[in-house]
């Protein structure tokens, strides 16, 4: 047998990533290797096979082990994101420098999306031969979820997640303040760490009925299940069009509905229940999402709506959710290339 030790620095995993990095290591267990785990760099100097969680590590451990076979997780686009979040181009440069290296350089490269998989492809000229594609998710369905007492029958939101600006939560709070104004009995709640920024950016757009709390991951299911509705606003950034937010997962195995843009290409691609999910027009305006909107609650009211979203939700964990499927698929390469 052989082994592979999974590098896994102190706070890289977190409630969007331990699930994910699980997957992976299932994936190598079926496949004949035994998995060993470190939060050391010292640990990786002999190693031959080594687990990294971003190009980053992959460049850094290559570096000090240059014979390393290294498995590497793209989980963002870092020198894009260098540029919109810092808006510095010296680090998108450098950034740069550390994406052609780990692609060239590392074994088998994990991708979260088709377009991820393209960008780097054609941004770097480097065609790799070993690589993945599995979306990020951290959950499976919760069944109980659905089932949830009046959950479909009232106007209860949910925004998980931090309150960084690329993440538009101005926008969300503004447009639930325009929802609330039409329907009063609207409420949102935030479940963030920023409770004393969350309350200032609600105050800001006048929103009353919100409530900011904060949950820890083993809790996450029973809070969200109560919610008919989750946002996932983005705007058409080619960070946000690779990306594929565990949010959407979250939201789904919880029977939430989620209101999101059409920004993100996978979304597009595997997510076509318009019906069921609300997926606004990016370049329209917060009254056309306020009126899209709208019409969507009426929908929502029909005999049967409950079950039938369930059964659209089943299909997408069936096929684009599916734990099972990417395991074998994944397994079977590893067991290919190794």
């Amino acid at each position: 047998m052989k082994d592979i030790i999974f590098f896994l620095p102190k706070h890289t995993l977190n409630e969007a990533t331990i699930y994910y990095v699980s997957v992976i290591e299932e994936c190598f267990v079926n496949a004949g290797y035994v998995v060993h785990k470190t939060e050391k760099l010292s640990d990786l100097n002999k190693q031959k096979n080594i687990f990294v969680m971003s190009a980053k590590w992959c460049f850094i451990v290559k570096v000090l082990n240059p014979k390393a076979k290294i498995v590497t997780w793209f989980q963002g686009l870092g020198a894009e994101e260098a540029l919109m979040t810092r808006n510095s181009m010296i680090r998108k440069r450098l950034w740069n420098c550390v994406e052609f290296f780990s692609l060239k350089y590392s074994w088998l490269n994990i991708y979260v999306s088709e377009k991820m998989h393209d960008y780097y492809r054609e941004t770097y000229k480097i065609q790799d031969k070993n690589f993945f594609i599995m979306p990020c998710f951290n959950k499976e369905m919760n069944l109980d979820s659905f089932l949830y007492k009046m959950k479909y029958q009232n106007t209860s939101f949910v925004y998980a997640g931090g309150l960084d600006k690329w993440q538009c939560i101005e926008e969300t709070l503004e447009l639930f303040g325009m929802i609330e104004s039409k329907l009063p009995a609207a409420n949102l709640t935030l479940l963030t760490r920023d409770k004393e920024k969350a309350l200032a950016i609600a105050k800001k757009f006048n929103v009353k009925n919100i409530f900011i709390n904060f949950v820890t991951l083993d809790r996450l299911d029973c809070e969200l299940q109560k919610y008919k509705y989750g946002f996932i606003i983005r705007k058409n950034h080619i960070v946000n069009n690779v990306s594929t937010p565990t949010k959407m997962n979250s939201y789904l195995a919880n029977g939430i509905i989620p209101i999101y843009t059409d920004v993100v290409d996978d979304f597009n691609k595997n997510l076509k229940f318009d019906q069921y999910f609300l997926k606004l027009k990016n370049q329209e305006s917060l009254n056309d999402w306020l009126e899209d909107f709208l019409n969507f609650e009426l929908n929502t009211l029909k005999q049967n709506f409950e079950k039938d979203y369930l059964n659209q939700v089943s299909v997408v964990f069936n096929e684009y959710y599916s734990k099972s499927k990417y395991i074998s698929s994944l397994s079977e390469l590893i067991k290919r290339i190794g």
